[in-house]
């Protein structure tokens, strides 16, 4: 961290530190413990694998610039939204000594990892300048695609940055024309072949990436974590396993649900897509919303009032509580008559048939 790093920080503590000192101690004491509520993590099956791709890229490094390139220099986890994947790769990077920031023999500070977000759409040259962007550089107004790549490779070299995270990785190709999606693909292949500064990529991403990832350019080069979805057969065993760990392990506080002989736990998973990471989502807003209640105990009706909030449903449209609950999408139960009606009318004028909503058409 330089001195305008640590400044800023410094701020932004002291800013956190005022708003603290205005509230009561018993209400600090529940900010305190939902706090640590959301630092907790649960580790699956496929964090096992995950650590170990990981470990692999970190070996990779070790291995002589000159030798013959391995197939551990992309790691890319995919799944859909919700699963949980950047959460599990920033954990994971967290406990790994390599990637760490250190200060270098010329006492500058050494940031191993960079994080982007590529944004969207996503151009090849927007690409590079993202990634520019995350090396702390502003690239000219007017860089064309070519120079902004040889400026990042180049960059990344005087950084010593080893490893390159690509979140929302997705963006990269999934509007991209023929010729750009080969761009890209060679830009990912010619980061880890730079002949005196290979680097490690990292990409984090929902369909298409995994199809992307197919390509001949990249297929031999990399190694794929799936971040599956949690319904297995329609099994609730993990959902209730997880609720049981966060609110009971975690949280300290005792379940007021009926979940042997009621449809809670289907209910609960279907309200989060079957997803890991927006189930563990919903769970712990449930239980902050029992304990900003002066309960130590977790109730049906904070699952409804966290839903109704998540979703923007209306109160007969509510996972929790309707009587058609396996009917409802909780991804468009924020759309109303006007909204249908504007997409129809959007599809229309494009000259397409109208498809179910929240979903893209083809």
């Amino acid at each position: 961290m330089n001195q305008f790093e640590d400044h800023d920080a410094q701020r932004s503590q002291r800013a956190i530190d005022r708003v603290r000192d205005l509230l009561n101690p018993d209400r600090l004491s529940v900010a305190d413990r939902i706090a640590q509520l959301y630092d907790e993590y649960i580790a699956l099956d496929r964090d096992a694998q995950l650590r170990e791709a990981l470990t692999a890229s970190v070996a990779s490094v070790t291995t002589p610039i000159t030798g013959k390139p391995d197939k551990r220099r992309i790691v890319a986890v995919c799944g859909a939204s919700g699963a949980g994947k950047t959460t599990a790769i920033v954990k994971h990077l967290k406990s790994l000594k390599a990637m760490a920031s250190y200060v270098d023999e010329d006492g500058v500070m050494i940031h191993p990892v960079i994080f982007l977000e590529a944004p969207s759409p996503c151009p090849p040259r927007l690409l590079a300048i993202a990634g520019l962007e995350a090396l702390g550089h502003t690239p000219p107004d007017r860089i064309r695609e070519n120079e902004a790549w040889l400026l990042f490779r180049r960059l990344l070299k005087v950084h010593k940055v080893m490893w390159v995270v690509i979140d929302e990785a997705q963006h990269a190709i999934e509007s991209a024309t023929i010729r750009e999606a080969t761009v890209i693909g060679d830009a990912f292949k010619n980061l880890t072949q730079m002949p005196d500064w290979p680097v490690r990529l990292i990409l984090v991403g929902v369909p298409p990436l995994a199809s992307f990832l197919a390509r001949k350019q990249l297929y031999n080069r990399r190694t794929v974590i799936p971040f599956e979805s949690i319904d297995v057969d329609g099994n609730t065993d993990l959902a209730d396993s997880i609720l049981k760990t966060i609110v009971i392990e975690h949280a300290r506080m005792e379940i007021q649900i009926d979940l042997e002989t009621g449809d809670f736990l289907k209910r609960l998973m279907q309200a989060c897509g079957a997803e890991f990471g927006s189930l563990v989502q919903m769970i712990r807003a449930a239980v902050e919303t029992a304990m900003l209640a002066g309960r130590e105990h977790v109730l049906i009706d904070d699952f409804v009032r966290t839903y109704a909030s998540f979703s923007g449903c209306r109160p007969s449209k509510n996972v929790f509580k309707a009587d058609n609950w396996e009917e409802l999408d909780p991804t468009t139960a924020l759309l109303r008559d006007d909204d249908r009606a504007w997409e129809e009318n959007q599809l229309k004028s494009k000259g397409k048939n109208a498809t179910k909503y929240g979903v893209r058409p083809q």
